[in-house]
């Protein structure tokens, strides 16, 4: 098992740096596209997929379900993505990846967190995660109508340095899969639990799912 994800993560890492190598290539070009935003959008891909490889172990030891890059859209026109939904009987999580490198400074209240790389003394701005992803439960709770169950944040930082975070939602990689699979063990929820609340899932993602594209035109609608 563990050798068939590392060869498909090889296989994504070598498609995706040809990808990025091309995209350079071609900045010289007075093409439209924003080559930078396309950059940032494939190698926030990548970590995405990566940490699904792992959620999908998961899944295959003890049982539940998992929606990657799970876009929908409600009947005022808001949208929303959540990177991961991960159903099991420890819970419903709702899990966010940051793909961001170098250290990560922020406090859980704050509007935005700071993403530092010593290296090149580059301080990036980032928005706080927490309340991000807390706008996801809350969008995907609204969906759900009647008696919307718990659901349960979960930030992963897979290559970037937490230690200044003081959060019980934000981890990296390692802890996060090892979080989850505790609360997994303890079988707090039923099987019939997980199969009606994956149910609802799959009702929510035929009625208002929306390609990524799309909710992309939504955020640049209402921001800009």
């Amino acid at each position: 098992m563990w050798i068939i994800i590392l060869i498909i993560i090889i296989i994504e890492f070598i498609v995706t740096l040809i990808t990025l190598i091309s995209i350079k290539v071609n900045k010289n070009n007075k093409s439209f596209i924003d080559y930078d935003e396309l950059e940032k959008q494939r190698f926030g891909k990548l970590g995405e997929n990566y940490v699904s490889k792992h959620l999908e172990i998961i899944i295959n030891e003890f049982g539940g379900y998992l929606y990657n890059d799970f876009c929908f859209e409600d009947e005022k026109g808001y949208s929303t993505e959540i990177d991961h939904i991960l159903i099991t009987r420890g819970g419903i999580f709702i899990i966010e990846t940051k793909t961001n490198k170098g250290t990560i400074y922020g406090n859980k209240d704050d509007e935005y967190w700071v993403s530092r790389k010593k290296e090149y003394q580059e301080d990036k701005s980032i928005k706080n995660p927490i309340i991000q992803n807390n706008g996801h439960i809350n969008h995907l709770k609204r969906m759900f109508k009647n008696y919307p169950p718990k659901m349960i944040s979960v930030i992963i930082f897979p290559l970037a340095d937490i230690s200044n975070i003081n959060s019980n939602v934000v981890f990296n990689l390692n802890d996060a899969i090892d979080y989850i699979i505790k609360l997994t063990k303890s079988n707090k929820y039923s099987i019939q639990y997980v199969e009606r609340i994956n149910k609802q899932i799959l009702d929510i993602k035929s009625k208002y799912s929306i390609p990524k594209e799309k909710h992309i035109k939504n955020i640049n609608k209402k921001y800009h």
